[in-house]
């Protein structure tokens, strides 16, 4: 779990991104949010990654105090799952995650100089399926068939959409 931050205020008002992904497959997941308190982290999580693929066994995050958070920690035990903190000030403990909060970050930035920056937040999860649709060389398959058992059908041009046009 990660947040991407320093985003554009979008037009509903959100200006983080958090990040979930998962270790073995490393499928991404996303939450636009606009405040991001413990109790806000501990209701996405439930909304994106408990609905989904119901408790992960272990959470592990960096050693941010909303993950720390007494709110957090409660949440995590209700849910059975136990939490592993990467050392302070060193990224490269939880590399895999770091990693893919840079690819999300260059993505969603050069999405979001080319166009509308207040709408990046509508298309935060068609970047998550691009990025799980793409092969991973480490992995040898995609993050989607490692997750889902099959690829998925599409192009990211076509989830994507019509480029804006240039006024």
């Amino acid at each position: 779990m990660d947040f991407v931050t320093h985003m554009p205020k979008s037009a509903q008002g959100n200006i983080f991104l958090l990040l979930f992904q998962d270790i073995f497959s490393g499928y991404v997941m996303c939450k636009p949010m606009s405040s991001t308190t413990a109790q806000d982290v501990a209701e996405a999580y439930e909304e994106r990654v408990f609905r989904s693929f119901g408790a992960s066994s272990l959470i592990r995050h960096d050693q941010d105090p909303r993950f720390m958070s007494e709110v957090f920690t409660r949440f995590r035990e209700l849910l059975g799952s136990r939490q592993r903190a990467t050392l302070a000030y060193r990224p490269q403990a939880n590399g895999q995650q770091e990693r893919s909060v840079q690819t999300v970050i260059r993505s969603v930035r050069i999405y979001i100089a080319e166009a509308d920056q207040s709408d990046w937040d509508d298309h935060a999860e068609r970047l998550m399926f691009a990025l799980n649709t793409s092969f991973d060389a480490t992995r040898l398959e995609t993050h989607f068939y490692l997750v889902r058992g099959w690829d998925a059908q599409g192009t990211v041009s076509a989830m994507l959409g019509p480029r804006p046009s240039s006024v």
